[in-house]
Order: structure tokens, then sequence, then C-alpha cells
């Protein structure tokens, strides 16, 4: 492979057209998507109806375990012969009670039976319409086969660290993203959405943190598709989630895999009758926990225990009740699967709507999915379609509303005369307050996405020719296309910020983005038995990516009429005077890799794995394109040796892998230029342009490096199953912005390669039958992680102080310092003492000698008086679930724990403060601050440990009982909760970890003002089958 191959205009910049034409193709392959999408869909279902028209001998029974009577839900049954006599082949599925019901013709007579970690059965019908059977477990199939980098594998030949979730142990109840369907399922994996806001995503970290600036999230791979969105697919669409935890695991993905991996499985068309299936819910959402702010008559009487007057409005507001209210999100989904022997087929559409806890916010999607699959060629050739395409509409708002509703004074109305100029809504002349509900009513965020995607599979099999061999080839694409919309009003005093520079003018820009993705991948697979017990299992690959990127944004302001919003930018005066903006962009980059995997497997007792990725990336400088990735693992099954009594399975496994990152973004190691602003030449204004960023050809991937031990295990028949494993794992040459002197540079920062993060761990899962029988069961997990992460090494070893306060006041102090050597998120700042009893804040020096007269007033505070007060990063968290079934009762609860983390209350910080009365409303422990005569500054007294105990979900079902003659199979009703109760000593507004801090992954452990709440949710839930 050749590196000029990689060059590819990787970056462009100037004007490249408006964003309404950026969306026509968009709107075009959206449109034809769909038409595709219906078309296969009918196509298919025509194609199996001819297969059922005759006369039929209808059969039902149940299908239970034979070891314990446990009903089998999921168990395939198929009526042999039913594809030489009719042309399709014939069957169900049993349902969540291990109950099936097939339509058979009068000429044949026998039922197969088949289930994973069972022995396929053969029943003789014999006249017979009702036949139950109860099937053997095959322990050689209890290994489940789980989802590794490019291709399968089963789990006994894993030597690296893999966890695996199917669709029946998901979260249920409102989960408003795929990945929170295994959140807490996964030990290491920790999934945290603060607050209620419908559109954002939940925040995703594998193993603590990967990156400086580079990607954070697990790789997510749908379906063989490297770089998924999650948005684009739907919950309900899923039948199971393999998390690629480690470096060896992870390593045949070479740059894209240093965070993790999440590989998901869609749900796939099972040969046999035609099956409808539709889930819908309806869940009403509420706030949990807000801010404790004074009410008016609070706020009266304070004022009159303090020094200062304050301004009485003479009202009565409460601003979180005017800006919030009681949400619904409904979800539904319509699903047709079925086929023949030789072509199955699922066709699925879906909707969901959901309102957000601020008033004006949630969005709409709509989407859709196609799958196909053909077999051909005396089955040695298997083709594979899948079509995707969702549209999501969203209302985004502005969560600065919420700061602004516990800050605005509570006596003043919503509404008063006087008030003109600002659309009647009373604003006080202030710095940094506005009128919340001015925010949400005249303020708008409104954002359109469409995503496409397609992906064909052909796989043959060689096995007339060579024994063993097979090859595959894969191609798939993925559109985005998008705007955004955001518009202030004439009247609005706010615009995002806290001046109040736009009123009376108003504001408007369109943001506009496209992006396509394609990814082309062939692969050979060989399978030999060596010898009579070696068994070796050989993968070489090519892979070939390209992804494009383009946009476009307009703002301006000075309107002279609000009715055209942002849709007509064309009217703002601004760009009369050269205040308005145009920009855009083009970018594009590629990756192009050979990859191979080798595994052995000595006679189910010994097993190997390495793997290794060659890999070129068009971001990275000319001198450092290129980069090796590899794994090696080794794994034993102790119990084919020895015989350990109880323990009925105990396997030992080891890996290391070397992973990488690639870069943030485009163009990193070059240099680039940009508008710098305009000038008013002769006459008129004239753009400038100036550097802002140096090129580095030396710019290189992050690696990790990673060890991995496991230790699986099962004991007391199959009942008691567990996984415990240690990692460490480090991350180096990460890329950082650093000062540099102009000159020799252009620019006064550069992105260089500096810098070493440390993560290590225990992970323990365990899993326990309690009871299982034909009419109940109950099942028990735990997941148990720890965190620890280090800052081994980094720009030099004099500390960096990162993270503002805020304003006002406050914007000149740093709470987050890093340091070589320390643990990475350390909250640094004053140690708080008390309070004197002449209202002045104390804090306690770098030595302390005791004496109260020797401490510091707030400022006399020098930086090395500072101290560690806290460490945003987590050291262990838990989950524990409960499954209990009960005849046609269901019953699930899942309990989520995190600790040993802390947070800066900012909303301590700045509203609990009786001085600030005079202009802004305070929170009610304020009271016991009435004696202050100096205001508050940041320190330990605002860092909470904010451990919680939560009960994050609960559900109870019923599946109704229906007559044989039912067109329904299957009725299922629920009823669950999200975020039920927390038990935390945490006061603000949610104990949840967060790991950014504005983007920023170095600055864990900071509660902003503008924090959206937190939400609790009720769902009741329906599933039908037909």
């Amino acid at each position: 492979m050749n590196g000029k191959w990689l060059q590819k205009n990787d970056l462009k910049a100037g004007l490249t057209g408006s964003a309404t034409g950026m969306l026509a193709a968009g709107n075009v392959w959206y449109k034809g998507i769909i038409r595709i999408s219906l078309t296969f869909g009918l196509i298919a279902i025509m194609g199996v109806y001819s297969a059922f028209a005759q006369d039929r001998v209808t059969i039902t029974g149940v299908v239970t375990d034979a070891q314990d009577g446990s009903s089998l839900p999921g168990v395939n049954v198929t009526v042999q012969g039913s594809q030489e006599a009719t042309g399709s082949t014939i069957g169900t599925t049993t349902n969540m009670d291990g109950e099936y019901t097939v339509q058979v013709p009068g000429e044949l007579n026998f039922l197969e039976f088949s289930f994973i970690g069972y022995q396929r059965q053969v029943v003789e019908i014999d006249g017979r319409t009702e036949i139950d059977v109860e099937l053997q477990q095959d322990l050689q199939l209890l290994d489940d086969v789980v989802v590794v980098g490019y291709g399968t594998q089963d789990r006994r030949q894993i030597t690296g660290s893999i966890s695996s979730v199917s669709s029946e142990d998901f979260v249920t109840g409102n989960v408003g993203s795929a990945a929170e369907l295994i959140q807490g399922k996964v030990p290491g994996l920790n999934i945290s959405r603060a607050g209620g806001n419908p559109n954002e995503p939940p925040t995703l970290r594998l193993r603590g943190v990967s990156s400086f600036g580079g990607a954070q999230s697990p790789l997510i791979v749908v379906d063989g598709i490297v770089g998924a969105d999650l948005a684009n697919i739907d919950p309900n669409d899923i039948e199971s989630i393999d998390v690629l935890k480690d470096a060896s695991a992870a390593a045949i993905y070479g740059t894209r895999g240093g965070a993790g991996v999440i590989a998901i499985t869609t749900k796939k068309g099972v040969a046999g009758e035609t099956s409808v299936s539709y889930s819908g819910s309806m869940t009403l959402n509420g706030v949990e926990n807000k801010v404790d702010m004074l009410s008016a008559d609070e706020f009266r009487e304070l004022s009159e225990l303090t020094p200062f007057e304050i301004n009485d409005l003479g009202g009565n507001t409460d601003w979180f009740d005017e800006i919030t209210q009681r949400s619904h999100t409904q979800i539904h989904n319509l699903s047709i699967s079925g086929g023949t022997q030789a072509t199955t087929y699922r066709v699925s559409g879906n909707f969901r709507e959901s309102q957000g806890l601020l008033r004006t916010t949630g969005f709409e999607q709509l989407g859709g999915r196609l799958n196909i699959n053909h077999r051909a060629l005396n089955d040695q050739l298997t083709l594979t379609i899948d079509l995707g395409a969702t549209n999501r509409e969203e209302d985004y708002g502005f969560n600065n509303a919420f700061r602004y509703a516990a800050t605005f004074n509570p006596t003043a109305p919503v509404r008063a005369s006087g008030f003109d100029n600002t659309g009647g809504y009373v604003e006080i002349d202030a710095f940094d307050i506005f009128n919340p509900v001015a925010i949400v009513e005249t303020a708008e965020d409104v954002r359109q996405r469409r995503r496409l995607n397609a992906s064909f599979r052909a796989d043959y099999e060689f096995d007339h020719l060579v024994p063993g061999l097979s090859a595959s080839a894969f191609y798939s694409t993925e559109t985005f296309s998008g705007t955004e919309n955001r518009f202030w009003a004439r009247t609005n005093k706010f615009t995002g910020g806290a001046t109040t520079s736009s009123l009376g003018r108003g504001q408007a820009e369109r943001l506009a983005r496209d992006n396509k993705r394609e990814q082309l991948d062939f692969t050979a697979n060989y399978i030999n038995t060596i010898f009579q017990d070696l068994r070796v299992e050989t993968l070489a690959g090519y892979s070939f990516q390209d992804f494009e990127s383009s946009g476009t944004t307009v703002a301006g302001g000075d309107f002279i009429s609000d009715a055209v919003r942002a849709n007509n930018l064309e009217f703002a005066q601004d760009f009369n005077n050269g205040l308005g903006t145009v920009q855009s962009f083009r970018n594009s980059n590629r990756l192009i890799a050979g990859f191979g995997r080798i595994s052995m497997n000595w006679d189910d007792t010994y097993f190997a794995n390495a793997s290794i990725r060659r890999e070129g990336s068009s971001r990275f400088g000319v001198n450092n394109r290129w980069g090796t990735f590899w794994s090696v693992g080794a794994g034993m099954e102790v119990t084919n040796l020895v015989d350990l009594g109880l323990i009925d399975r105990l396997r030992l496994r080891g890996s290391y892998g070397l992973t990488g990152l690639d870069a943030p973004f485009d163009g990193i190691s070059r240099l680039r230029f940009a508008p710098r602003g305009n000038f008013f030449v002769g006459g008129s204004f004239v753009q400038s342009f100036g550097p802002v960023s140096n090129d580095n050809p030396d710019l290189k991937w992050e690696e990790t490096g990673e060890y991995n031990i496991g230790v699986d295990f099962s004991m007391f028949d199959e009942r008691l199953t567990g996984i415990v494993e240690y990692y460490q794992k480090v991350t180096s040459d990460l890329i950082f912005e650093i000062e540099v002197p102009v000159p020799p540079n252009l620019f006064p920062t550069s992105f260089i390669n500096v810098g070493e993060i440390e993560n290590k761990g225990i992970e323990v899962t365990l899993n326990y039958d309690v009871h299982r029988s034909q009419n109940a069961m109950y099942n028990t997990g735990i997941t148990f992680t720890t965190y620890e992460v280090n800052l081994n090494q980094f720009e030099s070893d004099v500390p960096r102080y990162i993270a503002n306060v805020g304003s006002p006041g406050q914007n000149n102090t740093q709470m987050v310092r890093l340091r070589e050597g320390e643990p990475l998120g350390q909250i640094w700042g004053p140690r708080f003492h008390s309070i004197g009893d002449d209202g002045r804040w104390r804090f306690i020096p770098a030595e302390w000698n005791g004496e109260f007269d020797t401490l510091l007033f707030s400022d006399e505070v020098a930086r090395e008086d500072e101290a560690i007060i806290g460490n945003g990063i987590p050291e262990f968290e838990l989950g524990w679930s409960n499954s209990v079934r009960f005849r046609n009762w269901d019953f699930n609860a899942f309990i989520r724990g995190v600790f040993g983390h802390d947070l800066v209350n900012s909303t301590r910080v700045f509203f609990e403060n009786p001085i600030n009365i005079t202009t802004y409303n305070v929170t009610k422990s304020a009271f016991d601050l009435i004696d202050l005569e100096s205001a508050p500054a940041y320190s330990s007294y605002h860092v909470e440990d904010a451990s919680f105990i939560r009960l994050q979900n609960m559900s109870i079902g019923y599946t109704v009982p229906l007559p044989a003659t039912s067109m329904i199979n299957r009725l299922h009703l629920s009823v669950s909760g999200n975020n039920l109760f927390t038990i935390t000593g945490y006061d603000g507004i949610d104990p949840e970890v967060r790991w950014l801090d504005g983007g920023d992954p170095l600055a864990p452990g900071i509660e902003r003002r503008e924090q959206w709440y937190s939400a609790r949710s009720f769902t009741f839930g329906i599933n039908l089958d037909f």
C-alpha cells in the first residue's frame, strides 16, 4: 500500500453553497431509501405468501428445560420436509412462556426443535394436535457465540475481555438511547446521562479516560458497519450487544479501537410463517430534583435579616414552574419478519416523540430498517442487504434557562407594562441576569437530522473446493445531513451569553452539515483441524474507509421584523456593515488497513489468539501516517484437566494488545489559515485571513497498550456463573495543544504528541439462578468495577490549572489541576476552615500551626496554599439486577451505585450567597450565611462527595392468557419506572458522574449552573405478537 493513496484534499476552505442546497441531496437519498425499503419488504412478504395457502393442521405445545422444567422462549420449531413439499420452510418460535403454534401440511409428520445450548430433537406428530417437548442441555454448546472483530467466535475461544448482553437482559422502560439498554450490565462501561435533556446522548466511558482530546466513547459497530451512529438504531431493533473491552479484543480495529468497541447485532428474519410484532409505550416524566431557591416571601424575609436592600417588584413567581412542564414520551415500533429456507426478511418502522422537562424542547423521530438474507448455489452463497433511515427533528432549547430561573428575582412578575422594548417581559438591568421565560418563549434552536445507511454483504463457502475456506465482501455507506436554525427575537435580551448587545436588533444563524462515510472490506477465513485435536482458524482482510464532511454557517442580526427568523438571513442589516458572517468548509480523510487473525483450539482445553493490523490515516503528518497494532492472548480450561468438585468450569486467560486512536479532526497536522475579521478599507469591508494552527509533520497516533487477566467460572450445576478480570492500560503519545513561541512559529499553539495516561482496575460479574422451575424463576446478578486513572507524563512537571469557575467574580479561578505523576481528575482549591465572627471566610494555609489567627482571608490565599479537595473520577461502580417470573407475571429491578467521586457544586458557589440578594435570588441555605461580610470564594466548602445509590429501573409485567384460536400469539402488558429514587449526600441537581466539562475530558467532576434537571419517569408498555 502506498501512502499517496491517503492524500485526498484533506482540508479545503471556501464558500461551497447554501445550506438549502446541501440538504437537497439528503432529501433525495432519504425518499429513495424509504421507497427501496418498502419495495423490498413487499416483495419479501409476497414471495412467501404462496407457501402458506393450503390446508394445514394446527399443532400447539410447550417447550421446557428437561433439567428444571422451566419454559424456554425463542426455541425454533420447524416442520421437517416443508421446504421440499411447499417450496418454503414452515416454522415458528416459542413465546416467553415456551408456547408455540404451528400450521403443518397434512402430508408432513415430523417437528424439529432446536435452541442454542440444547440438543436438537425431532418428534413424530402421529396424528396429535398438542405436543409438549423437553429439551436436554448440551454442555458443549453452552459457550455462546460472541461478536468479535470481523466475525464471531465461541466464547470459550475468547482470550481477551468481551461482555455480552442479549435482548432478554436489556434494561426496560424509558430507554432513550441504544446504549442505555446495557447501563450497569457491563463492568467497566460507565453509561451516564446527567440531567434529563432528551436531545443529549448519554456519555459512554469504557475503562476510564482514553485520550486528552480524541475519541472518548467506544467505537460503535452495527452489523459490521464500523463507526455507525447510535442515533440511527432503534433500541427495539437490537438483538444483542457485545462490548470488546480490552486492547487484545479491539486491536483488529486498529486506530479506532483505542477507547473500546461496542458491537451491535440487529434482529433478523427467521424462516417460517410471517410474524408481526408491535411494541408501544407511553412515558410520563417529572422533575426528580431541583435547586432549592428562595420563594418570593422567603426572599423578602431574608432581606430583612441582612443589611442589603432588595428590589421588591411586588410579584410572586416560581420561575422553575414557569419554564418546566410535565412531559411525555411515546414510542411505537412495528416489525414484520419471516421467509423461506432460502430467503428471510425483517422490516421495521418506528416512531418516537419525546418532550423535555424544559418547555418547548423535545424531538420527533421517524425511522425504518430492512434486512434481507438470501442463500443460493446450494447454500454456498449468502447475500445480505441492510437498509436504515431516520429523520429527527429537535427543539433543542437553551439550558441557560435553568440557570436564570434560579437567579431571577422571585418578586418579579413574568410580564408587566413598561417593558415594551423587551416584548413585555420583565428584565433587570444587571450583569448576567435574564428573564428565563423570555428565553424559552422568544429564542429557538431547531435542528433537523437525516441519517441513511445501506450495507451489502456477500459470503461464499468454498467447501466443495477447499474444505473450511470461506470469503466475504462487505460494502456500506452512511450519509448524514442536518441543519441548525437559531433565532433570538429583537425583544430578547439574551443571546446565549452575558451581554445584551443584540437587544432591539434580533439575531439569527443557520448551520448546515453534510457527512458521508463509505466502507469496503474483504475477508477470507480458513478453518482446519491439524492432527486430531488442534483446530486452527485464520482470518485475513483488507479495509478501506472514506470520510467526507462539509458545511456552511451564516449568521447575522439587526432585522426589521422577527417574522423572517432564520429563514431569510439576507434581511439582516449586519451584512451591510461587515458584522454578518458566512463560513463554509469541506474536509475529507481516509483509512486503509490490512489485517489478520489466527485462533487455535487444542482439545477444547488450550486456546490461543493473535491478531495484527497495519493501518494508515491521512490525518497525520507525512512522517507518521502508518501504524501497526497487534494482540496476543492465551487461555486454558482448567476443569478439563482436573476435577474441582463444586466448580463446574474454570477458565484462565490472559492477553496483551496494542490499539490506537486517530487524530480528533482533519488537518490537525497542517498549517491552516482561516478568516480573522473584517476591516474597513477604502470605503468597504475587507476580509482578513491568518494562521490558526502550525504544521507538525511528525504528529502520530495515540497508542494504548493493555494487559488483561481474567478468570471465568461456574458452580452448582451452572447456576452460579462469574467473571473476574484485572486490567492495566497505558495510553501514550497523547495529542495535546501546547503553547509555542512566535516566531519561529506562525501561531502561538501547536498540536504535538505529549503525555501518558494509565488506567487500571478490577471488574467482576456474578449471576446466580436462585430458582428455576416450570412456573417460576428468580435470577440475580451483580457487576462491580474499580477505577484508577493517573497522569504518568505530561508536557512538563510544571502543574497546569484549568476549568474556570466562571463569572461573575471568579472567572480567573481554576478548579482542576494537571500534574505529571499525579491522579487525573484532581479538583484543586483553597481548604475552607470556617466563617469568623466578623463574617469573613477563612482558609487553611499550606503550613498551619492550628492557630485561628494564622488562617487566611480570601484575598490572602496563594497558589501554594491550595490543595487537592476532591476528584471527579469515581473509585468504583456497582450494579445489581434482579429478574423474577411467576406464571404469567414478570418483575425486574435494577439498582446502580457509583462511589468515590466528587462534584463541584457550582450552584452553591454562586447562589448560596446572601450578599447577592440585591440583584439575584439565592438558595435557602443562604439563611445560614446571613452574617457574611465578604462574598464567598470557591473552595472545598463547595466540593461535595457525590456518591450515590439509585433505583435506576423497576418494572412489572403480565402476559395475558389467550385462547388457541386467537390471532394474537402473545400479549404482554407492563409498567415501569426510571430514576425512582436516589440516596446521596450531594446537595446539587444530579450526583451523576461528569466525565467532561464543556467537552474537556481532563476536567471531570464539575456540575455547572446551567445543568438540566433530572427526570423521574413512569412508562406503560404493550407488546403484541401475531
